[in-house]
């Protein structure tokens, strides 16, 4: 469990972070340039999930100079929802491309309390779904620093290559009074006491989007590796390698957008069980996979989870019609999806799991809406659809990559 000492020292050092952010003077640019000096959205959490069930709460973003600077001068995103099915999250991010010159800062405050955390098994055998308990609390920050870029003028400007540095105190609480499968497994799961997973993170990250909220053209390749080790605080050692490459371009017009993403991710070492279903990524916070809606949407969440994992999703976007309402500008957009991925593990027993899928790829379909406001906030919702599950419905923020 959580004692109040780690409350007290996460909220303090993110509260620091933001605070410091707040308080820069970005008076002083906004004599250069004559803008909105921030951009509000929020909206009220009502979704139907299959994974969580009907989720309620309210999500909201504040965006600092966004007609000033790409996307914007920095942002705030905090989230809060609860579920009928258990999981509730709450989370307080920041990001900013220019607070820092030639830096990139993201800050991650996040707690989630999964008391129905799904577990189907690991690798490709299966069981009947089990739950446990899992609670999160994360306090994570990368810092981006630009090592080349073309000179500011130039057609190809916004393209970055930049070397990342990133720490990450992450403490997780374990019950596995639900799940009789993962006490039968033979050896008995590493991390079935929960604890730290401190880790610090480097990589490299080629960013040559025209647009991060809605890119039409560009790539965004991420090679990053997270070590954790005693040395760091942490209970486990071992080491996380994850390469993602995103890909967009144009089809018809930059109206019709072809989306790619591909990732794959191998861990090396003893990690506990809880973190073979997590992916990393250069945008700070951890997501979710195989399975789910940052993943493969249309196959239940973590439904396969292994050392290593790879899944690819296939996009055809399409910006629908421009409008403006209440002084506000909108872009109503729509989406096709194909998704599929695997995941390989080493060998493992229980009484009850049998290897019963041959196949390791996964394949889910499916579709898609978009509301684009003020070019950075997206109201998005996709339907799934797989051999698992006739129907998944997510509703949520941005698109998936």
């Amino acid at each position: 469990m959580f004692s109040r000492r780690h409350l007290i020292i996460y909220g303090l050092l993110g509260l620091a972070v933001l605070i410091q952010a707040t308080v820069t003077p970005i008076r002083l640019l906004a004599e250069e340039k004559q803008d909105r000096p921030f951009s509000l959205a929020a909206i009220p959490n009502f979704f139907v999930d299959d994974d969580m069930g009907i989720g309620y709460g309210l999500q909201g973003a504040m965006y600092a100079r966004p007609d000033a600077y790409a996307p914007y001068f920095y942002k705030f995103h905090a989230n809060f929802w609860n579920t009928t099915k258990g999981p509730m999250r709450t989370y307080l991010f920041f990001d900013s491309p220019y607070l820092i010159p030639s830096y990139r800062l993201s800050v991650d405050l996040r707690y989630n309390d999964d008391s129905t955390s799904p577990f189907y098994g690991i690798g490709n055998w299966s069981l009947e779904k089990e739950t446990y308990q899992r609670r999160r609390l994360n306090l994570a920050t990368d810092l981006q620093r630009t090592i080349w870029q073309p000179p500011e003028g130039e057609e190809n400007a916004h393209h970055k290559l930049q070397a990342l540095l990133g720490l990450g105190i992450f403490n997780t609480d374990i019950n596995l009074d639900q799940s009789p499968s993962l006490q039968k497994m033979k050896p008995v799961p590493v991390g079935a006491k929960g604890g730290w997973t401190n880790y610090l993170k480097l990589g490299i990250v080629h960013d040559t989007r025209d647009n991060e909220s809605v890119p039409t053209q560009g790539y965004w390749l991420d090679l990053l590796a997270e070590a954790s080790n005693s040395i760091l605080g942490s209970d486990y050692n071992y080491l996380r390698l994850t390469s993602t490459l995103r890909v967009y371009f144009p089809l018809i017009s930059k109206r019709l957008i072809y989306a790619g993403r591909v990732m794959g991710e191998t861990l090396v070492g003893d990690p506990p069980f809880y973190e073979l279903s997590y992916f990393a990524n250069s945008a700070q916070w951890k997501e979710e996979a195989l399975g789910g809606s940052k993943s493969l949407r249309g196959i239940p969440l973590n439904r396969f989870i292994g050392k290593t994992k790879f899944f690819s999703n296939q996009e055809l976007r399409w910006l629908i019609v421009d409008f403006g309402f209440l002084k506000q500008d909108f872009t109503l957009a729509a989406n096709l999806f194909l998704d599929f991925g695997g995941v390989w593990h080493d060998e493992v027993e229980t009484d009850s799991g049998e290897s019963t899928s041959t196949n390791t790829l996964k394949i889910s379909r499916g579709g898609g809406m978009r509301l684009i406001w003020n070019k950075n906030f997206i109201v998005a919702g996709d339907i799934g659809n797989s051999k698992e599950t006739p129907m998944a419905v997510y509703i949520g923020i941005g698109y998936l990559y």
